[in-house]
């Protein structure tokens, strides 16, 4: 209520940045970026794996596809991710939590990609394996890259100041950028 009740707030990032779907589709975006887009996709719901199937949570969407809509979706989510977290606690069996696994894990020989919704988008994990324990090829594509190729798009128009909004909306970890 601080922040998004707040009206300059509110003015800021109302109808700033806008991405829309066709646009985030062709970049690749993912996660809250993708989806207050308007396009509702969540490795969870589309590719589940895990317990996911079993938990009972809705994919926030949002269809402007601007900042407001990139922090309403945000904020929809933690709150989704607190009702994930109460029924894994509530689902979960007595006994040890931690998984007994040997020293070294052997990558099976093949190509086997791995994906996971993280918190600014599907994280995926690409991996060739000889079936060594040390992998011949691995590739990690992180969300941050997709989604920041959208800026020079979005930003066309904007005030310098709104830059600042737009990028931080865009939930972007730069250190990530060259995965």
């Amino acid at each position: 209520t601080l922040v998004g009740g707040n009206i300059i707030f509110q003015e800021r990032t109302k109808g700033i940045g806008v991405l829309g779907p066709e646009l985030a589709r062709s970049l690749g975006c993912t996660g809250p970026t993708l989806r207050a887009s308007g396009v509702s996709y969540d490795v969870r719901r589309n590719r589940p794996y895990g317990i996911y199937p079993k938990l009972a949570f809705n994919v926030p969407v949002r269809t402007e596809g601007d900042s407001w809509a990139r922090y309403k979706v945000r904020i929809a989510e933690m709150r989704e991710s607190l009702l994930i977290i109460r029924q894994a606690l509530d689902t979960m069996p007595e006994g040890p939590v931690r998984a007994k696994l040997p020293p070294i894990v052997k990558v099976p020989a093949g190509r086997w990609l791995g994906r996971v919704e993280a918190a600014r988008g599907e994280i995926a994990f690409f991996l060739v394996g000889d079936g060594t324990d040390k992998p011949y090829r691995l590739k990690v594509r992180s969300p941050n890259f997709s989604n920041l190729a959208a800026l020079p798009e979005i930003i066309k128009g904007c005030r310098v100041a709104d830059v600042v909004a737009v990028l931080s909306t865009l939930d972007v970890v730069i250190p990530c950028i060259d995965r």
